[in-house]
């Protein structure tokens, strides 16, 4: 592969705000009808200050749907059908639609899909299968999702779903215009084509899955907006729950929202002084757990007006930090560094040919700064699955 790496320098001003919509890989703190999202996103939050809460991040709030009290597992075990699944959001669910988009947020090229099949490339941000590929194997879907923008999907392929996602997308479209990726609008307006595509109707039992938030905290404090926490929390589920509104005015009847996981340092800061890398992560990490509060409560408000759909929160925040506690058990010998890349620095086309591997990337939460690798994937969509789906009628 032929890059200029003598210029990463330039590059990597940009490359390190490459979120993409996962956890970085850094130890955690110490301690029908017409969309209604608008074309033109809102201005903004107001400036106003307003105090944010004091002390380190609470505990994460429980997910707002799961398993009834006392219930048994279904007394038939077997696969869990869905007609289809559909994903909006960032690269934990971009299974290659960057690959369309000009963009350098893409995934393209090795050592990305060393672990896939064939050991291709395919615009996944892992060694292998991301989230979505094993979420729709898990509910009976199909062994993966492919990206929308891929030309030469069949009419069947279409029906069982497909992602609609962008690396480097977000919330707030100033985070899609940073990655050059595709706005919530655009992904929105892509799901109205796909709609028209395979008929105009799509079965109710469809999941729709967003995936959104990691890359919108890095740029807040990045870019120090001056917008305080709180008011950014609210403008982010704002943006949401609008979301989750147009999808159900679409048609939709299940849809399921991610929280916002825990969100480490950029590499730059991850390099410094103790204190201040963890001063780094709380900030972040407080306001990941206020967008979940919020987004959860407001879920749950929404919900309650919507008869006959089912909106499901889904605790990526308590998951993941689950898994990172407890790597060991799960089979993980690595929980905080990246197996592609140099420490600190390892994102996009900073995970190249050229960039050192672990040995064995299924010991490893982290292919590369910001991404789980596919064995991670797995144990997270398995945790998911079980704690959230396994009811669902």
């Amino acid at each position: 592969m032929n890059m200029a790496f003598a210029t990463m320098p330039i590059m990597i001003s940009v490359v390190l705000f490459v979120l993409a919509g996962a956890v970085a890989a850094a130890p955690p703190p110490a301690a029908g009808g017409p969309p209604k999202v608008p074309v033109t996103p809102p201005a903004g939050p107001p400036k106003a200050p307003v105090t944010p809460p004091a002390g380190p991040p609470k505990a994460p709030v429980p997910p707002l749907t799961g398993p009834p009290k006392g219930a048994s597992p279904p007394a038939a075990a077997g696969p869990l059908k869905f007609p289809a699944l559909l994903a909006f959001g960032d690269s934990v669910a971009d299974t290659g639609n960057n690959n369309y988009v000009r963009t350098i947020v893409r995934a393209n090229f090795p050592p990305y899909g060393k672990d896939f099949a064939g050991h291709k490339a395919t615009g996944r941000f892992c060694d292998g299968k991301v989230s979505v590929d094993f979420l729709a194997s898990a509910l009976g879907v199909k062994e993966l999702l492919p990206p929308y923008l891929k030309k030469d999907l069949s009419l069947e392929e279409l029906k069982t779903g497909v992602s609609f996602a962008s690396a480097g997308s977000g919330y707030d479209n100033s985070t899609c215009r940073t990655m050059s990726a595709l706005t919530m609008e655009r992904q929105l307006q892509m799901f109205q084509e796909y709609k028209a595509k395979v008929g105009g109707t799509i079965p109710d039992k469809t999941l729709y899955l967003l995936v959104w938030g990691s890359n919108d905290i890095v740029e807040h404090f990045t870019f120090a907006d001056g917008i305080t926490e709180p008011n950014y929390a609210d403008y982010l589920v704002k943006r949401a729950i609008s979301y989750i509104q147009s999808l159900v005015d679409l048609g939709a009847k299940r849809v399921a929202l991610t929280g916002i996981p825990p969100v480490g340092c950029l590499p730059s800061q991850r390099m410094m002084a103790g204190g201040i890398r963890k001063q780094c992560a709380t900030d972040r990490n407080q306001l990941s757990i206020m967008f979940n509060r919020k987004v959860s409560q407001e879920m749950a408000t929404l919900n309650a007006k919507l008869p006959g759909v089912t909106l499901v929160y889904i605790d990526l925040y308590g998951i993941f930090t689950d898994m990172i506690e407890r790597h060991d058990a799960l089979g993980f010998k690595n929980g905080k560094d990246a197996c592609c890349g140099y420490i600190g620095l390892a994102a996009a086309v900073l995970c190249n040919f050229a960039s050192p591997l672990c040995p064995d990337p299924s010991k490893y939460i982290f292919w590369d700064s910001y991404h789980p690798t596919e064995a991670a994937y797995k144990v997270i969509i398995d945790m998911i699955v079980d704690k959230y789906f396994k009811y669902m009628h």
